[in-house]
């Protein structure tokens, strides 16, 4: 098929592209030498959604095919001439009924052309076609040459940044750290896990749980998306079964470090990492075993059958181990029947699980065979994990030295892991509770009654035909109810909230909330989250949730924090305002990362969007009054060369960024410092069984080295930040030595 394809493309190149045609450049080139990297960037923009945008719109796609083409032809940036490149590649598969373009609804509720995927099977071909060595898309039969200059041999960049100061400031004399770090992991080989690759097919043919996160998707494209992104990764690990395969790596502007590689790579889903295991092996010893079976309980992370009713993520360590150790014929069962006893399915990371508990049972085989149960030389391949603790939380405890928040991100050795979701629900629903009590008795009596009355009316909605006379009516109901209680609308989202009385269902509805806190969360973004996460939860009462309940709790999540969460609060807020301070003088938010010297600098642009007028086809028809043909589309292209600043981003990133480029500091620091292969992935750290238990020690020792030398002083004083205003605490950070669950 991509030979048609290029055949077509080279007879269309001869009928409509002239010496005065603006892509007559197209003429000179060999089309067989990029059309991997056009088909390779088609496949993945029609993948998976980006950001919360399930449309894939036209003139991103023929924008960013352009650009791959003329990156491949090494030519200026012209986003123009880009678009209008892409028009003319993508058109051929639309000739070839792979995708369609039409007119439908984009963003604001205007009309934009869409690409809808017409043969996802054809496409899905034309994907599993391309040549390993022609798309760092596609992992590598050989490791990649090191990083020697802020620039690959390959032409990539070290960090994906629009900013050139930035990539002529880095060097390895003065950044060795940053060479390190991604040369280590780019001589990493990696392998496909053919047993469970078996298992993922038949699973995935099959339509069992353990791809529940497919099948339960109420939203159809939603579950178009997930679906073909499992196909891409199936189709990748067929292609590179029984070979040894490598990634290129490469930072983010705050220092994140992320694979070239689309899908398949540690940093994917827990189909793909469930796929993979190391090239690299060792004996993994008893600690190595002790790991193995912390690493069953932590991807089951369900039921410990404990009376304080923890999952089994959330114990201690020991407590896993013994917890797997009970299990341990269960688990066996699992790892030999797979097709059979089905139960590993409900685990949290279910391919994960599977692989581990696959990898017990080759442990006590070899035990078997050298009949020796207490020998544990089994040579394995498999890596296991260790997470932070509210990664983000943790670090804005450490930067304000927070003595109160520590505990409830486990910077404190604890006999059981601190749970700060449950800590600041606890406040919330006091908070909610006070209200309630202090409403009287007639006016809370009538909340109630509105609440019931309005739940009532949603179900019978529900219940009803979608264009009814009966749910038209039930409509005009509740709008006529919510009229009638106009008075009390505010006061009944309190008493809306104060009906969760379940401990674990006030955590898990704060939950998201907390989690994103750190990472720029806002009082409205925060109500957002409650509203869209309301019917996710299991919550029978949020299935019929009133954006106004919603926004409330957001913001009383947020308001709570600033008394439950005093210190980091305030630190946040500090570099809120550093960004507007930037946004005033029109300068990009700045500074230096301790330790690792990585310049972050927040390079927040957006390229000029013009009307462009574009031609999607050969010439159809006369010209019209515009000079142009029926076919030619007028389009909004982005024009990446004539950046302007992105408004308000100085402020809304500043806190997120600081707190990522921390977080990969810490990573950088402990890949740099192990002799063995780490696998990062961002607050998450892997590496084979056997040097789990370095790993875990130097984890720590590198955490407490990034913060005992104050890298909130260093911060403050590259993006003038004012700490007047907050209170910095007691807290001895070198306590997190002594910390069992700060990361596990």
């Amino acid at each position: 098929m991509k030979s048609k394809i290029v055949e077509r493309l080279n007879r269309r190149l001869v009928t409509e592209v002239s010496s005065r045609n603006s892509l007559k450049f197209l003429l000179e080139t060999d089309i067989s030498d990029y059309i991997d990297d056009i088909i390779a960037t088609l496949y993945l923009y029609t993948r998976t959604q980006r950001g919360n945008n399930k449309t894939v719109y036209l003139t991103e796609v023929i924008a960013a095919i352009g650009h791959s083409v003329r990156s491949r032809l090494k030519m200026k940036t012209d986003s123009g001439l880009a678009a209008k490149g892409g028009a003319f590649f993508l058109y051929t598969f639309e000739e070839f009924e792979v995708i369609e373009v039409v007119l439908g609804q984009g963003r604001n509720g205007h009309n934009a052309y869409i690409i809808q995927v017409a043969n996802d099977d054809m496409l899905t071909a034309l994907w599993g076609a391309l040549s390993f060595e022609k798309t760092e898309k596609l992992p590598a039969l050989e490791p990649y040459a090191p990083w020697v200059s802020s620039k690959h041999i390959s032409g990539m960049p070290i960090v994906k940044t629009m900013n050139r100061e930035v990539l002529e400031e880095i060097s390895v004399r003065d950044h060795p750290l940053l060479f390190e770090c991604l040369n280590k992991a780019q001589q990493e080989g990696w392998q496909v896990n053919s047993e469970i690759f078996d298992i993922q097919v038949w699973a995935l043919r099959n339509r069992t749980s353990a791809f529940r996160d497919i099948w339960d998707q109420q939203d159809p494209e939603a579950k178009k998306t997930k679906l073909r992104e499992a196909k891409a990764i199936s189709n990748i690990a067929s292609r590179f079964r029984g070979l040894t395969f490598y990634h290129v790596y490469y930072y983010d502007f705050r220092g994140r470090k992320y694979p070239a590689t689309a899908y398949l790579h540690e940093q994917g889903s827990d189909i793909a990492r469930g796929l993979l295991r190391r090239e690299a092996s060792a004996p993994i010893g008893k600690a190595g075993f002790y790991w193995l079976m912390v690493s069953i309980a932590s991807t089951w992370a369900g039921d410990s059958g404990r009376q304080d009713e923890l999952k089994t993520d959330k114990i201690p360590l020991n407590d896993r181990e013994l917890w797997a150790l009970d299990n341990e014929e269960i688990l066996i069962d699992y790892a030999k029947a797979p097709k059979v006893n089905q139960g590993w399915m409900a685990a949290d990371k279910p391919w994960q699980f599977l692989a581990a508990c696959m990898e017990l049972v080759k442990v006590r085989e070899w035990q078997g065979l050298m009949n020796d149960a207490d020998n544990y030389e089994y040579v394995s391949h498999l890596e296991c994990y260790i997470d932070g603790s509210n990664n983000g939380s943790q670090h804005l405890a450490a930067l304000t030295r927070d003595e109160t928040t520590a505990p409830h991100v486990n910077l404190v050795p604890l006999e059981l892991p601190g749970d700060l979701y449950a800590y600041v629900a606890e406040y919330v629903w006091e908070a909610l509770h006070d209200i309630v009590m202090g409403l009287p008795k007639s006016v809370k009596l009538q909340c109630d009654r509105f609440i019931d009355n309005l739940i009532e009316l949603k179900k019978l909605i529900n219940a009803a035909e979608r264009n009814s006379d009966v749910r038209k009516e039930l409509i005009v109901e509740i709008q006529s109810l919510k009229i009638d209680n106009e008075d009390i609308a505010d006061l009944t989202c309190a008493v809306y909230w104060d009906r969760v009385t379940d401990s674990k269902q006030r955590r898990k509805i704060v939950k998201r909330n907390i989690m994103t806190l750190p990472y720029g969360g806002s009082p409205y973004g925060l109500g957002q989250q409650q509203i869209d996460d309301s019917k996710r939860h299991g919550i029978e009462q949020l299935l019929y949730l009133e954006h106004k309940w919603g926004a409330y709790m957001g913001r009383l999540v947020y308001d709570t924090c600033k008394r439950s969460l005093k210190r980091p609060m305030q630190l946040l807020t500090v570099f809120e305002a550093a960004g507007r301070q930037a946004e005033k003088k029109g300068e990009f938010l700045s500074w230096h990362v301790p330790k690792t010297n990585f310049p972050v600098v927040q390079n927040y642009t957006e390229g000029t969007v013009s009307k462009l007028w574009v031609q999607y086809g050969p010439p159809d028809g006369p010209r019209k009054s515009t000079g142009y043909y029926e076919n030619t589309l007028q389009l909004h292209v982005c024009f990446i060369e004539k950046p302007r600043p992105s408004k308000r981003k100085q402020s809304q990133g500043a806190s997120p960024n600081a707190i990522h480029s921390l977080d990969a500091a810490h990573l950088i620091m402990a890949v740099c410092r192990a002799d063995f292969g780490v696998t990062t992935i961002h607050d998450s750290f892997g590496c084979l069984l056997s040097d789990m238990p370095t790993l875990f020690r130097i984890i720590r020792e590198t955490f407490v080295e990034l913060y005992e030398e104050n890298p909130l002083e260093a911060l403050m004083h590259d993006i003038d930040g004012d700490l007047s205003d907050v209170q910095i605490g007691t807290l001895e950070v070198s306590q997190v030595l002594d910390s069992e669950y700060c990361f596990c």
